[in-house]
């Protein structure tokens, strides 16, 4: 996922992922929609490491997003009227990275026509258009509309705030499919979560009085949402497991504690390493647990990726490099012009013959989902579990 703020609003674009020969529609992107009313920074930088040419990446937060900030020409004639430029921004990103140049056979000059000639009486009025009529056609539920106070906070959690020492609360976010809302799938112990009672399974509804059920609202969302400073305290209202509808609503301090983002161990011969997530350091930490396992005398391997929503992309292909040979595919990304970056195992692995099994459920995602793929199709490992999640999304 790519994070290209240039104001305060942003829309996810569409990539194309192929894994191993099988192409994979995705969300590489995040793009953010110039509005001259607000402040932000505007550099012209180029990017590649998608294929895309024209972009450069620059890292500012290890293991959670890439954030670009980019300018692109936009006409939009004197007379429009502020929100009508916003619209027509918008309109003019997708067109720019949207990968099905038929636009889900629309007619997107038309739906431009629409949305940008309408008379608007206030921001969130454009807002649920560029949403409703302009995005929704599209018939892709990651290219979407992020308003200003989403953004905010999700920018917030990327670069620290003003100086803040951010923390969150303790809980692993996916989304429900069922009830298309924001879900809680792991509590993480001895974490502010876990003393407000918080259990695996709950919706989150509202967060600091912002509703989240819209069913267009993300987990990285709502996690920038309930993240800051620590010893602040945040209010989140969840829907428990097995209930109604009726909302409980819990007030819970920020505090910092330790994820611990792989952990491992040898039972008999069988050695074990549970991967929570993908970040910066995972791949390094896989391989340490990997060659700890082997001194202990394990030869086969278990590695559980249940309720791993994925994370920093570059780490799922590296961790699924530990087991592969040279050369091995791992993954190819396609661009809608066509371009193509293959990523292949650079070395051989720590252990490419010893039996490999992964765990996966349905919270099982994004670089995940990559490692898996990349294994099982290399006939490296056998995959254990249920149907992934398919999101398809991933962060590089």
């Amino acid at each position: 996922m790519f994070l290209l703020p240039i104001a305060g609003q942003c829309v996810r674009l569409r990539g194309l992922l192929t894994l191993n020969a099988r192409p994979l529609q995705t969300a590489p992107a995040i793009a953010a929609i110039h509005d001259s009313t607000m402040e932000a920074p505007r550099h012209a930088i180029r990017h590649g490491s998608w294929g895309l040419k024209q972009f450069a990446p620059k890292l500012l937060a290890p293991a959670l997003l890439l954030a670009i900030a980019v300018g692109l020409p936009v006409a939009t004639p004197a007379e429009l009227t502020t929100e009508q430029k916003v619209a027509a921004q918008v309109w003019s990103v997708v067109d720019q990275g949207f990968v099905d140049r038929t636009f889900n056979n629309q007619d997107w000059m038309k739906l431009r026509e629409s949305v940008v000639k309408k008379n608007y009486g206030s921001r969130e009025e454009v807002y649920e258009t560029i949403s409703k009529d302009l995005l929704k056609p599209l018939g892709d539920q990651y290219t979407r509309f992020i308003d200003p106070v989403k953004y905010e906070a999700l920018r917030n959690s990327i670069v620290g705030g003003k100086g803040q020492d951010i923390s969150g609360i303790g809980v692993t976010l996916s989304i429900d499919k069922k009830a298309q809302r924001v879900k809680i799938v792991d509590v993480v112990e001895a974490s502010p979560a876990e003393g407000a009672e918080l259990e695996r399974g709950s919706l989150i509804t509202e967060v600091n009085k912002v509703r989240v059920d819209d069913g267009k609202t993300s987990p990285e969302e709502v996690a920038a949402m309930v993240r800051g400073p620590v010893g602040s305290t945040v209010t989140v209202k969840v829907i428990e497991p097995g209930s109604p509808d009726d909302e409980v609503e819990v007030d819970i301090q920020r505090s910092k504690f330790t994820v611990k983002p792989v952990t491992h161990g040898v039972k008999g011969k069988t050695g074990w390493i549970k991967v929570k997530q993908f970040d910066t350091q995972t791949a390094a930490l896989v391989k340490s647990a990997l060659e700890d396992n082997l001194k202990q005398g394990a030869n086969c391997h278990i590695v559980d990726l249940r309720d791993n929503a994925g994370g920093f992309f570059r780490a799922g292909v590296e961790t699924a490099g530990l087991f592969l040979e040279e050369g091995n595919p791992i993954v190819s990304v396609i661009n809608k012009d066509g371009l193509q970056d293959a990523f292949k195992a650079e070395k051989d692995g720590v252990d490419v013959e010893n039996p490999l099994f992964l765990v996966v459920n349905e919270n099982t995602a994004s670089a995940s989902e990559i490692m898996t793929g990349a294994l099982k199709d290399n006939e490296r490992a056998k995959v254990v579990g249920t149907k992934t999640f398919g999101k398809g999304v991933v962060q590089v």
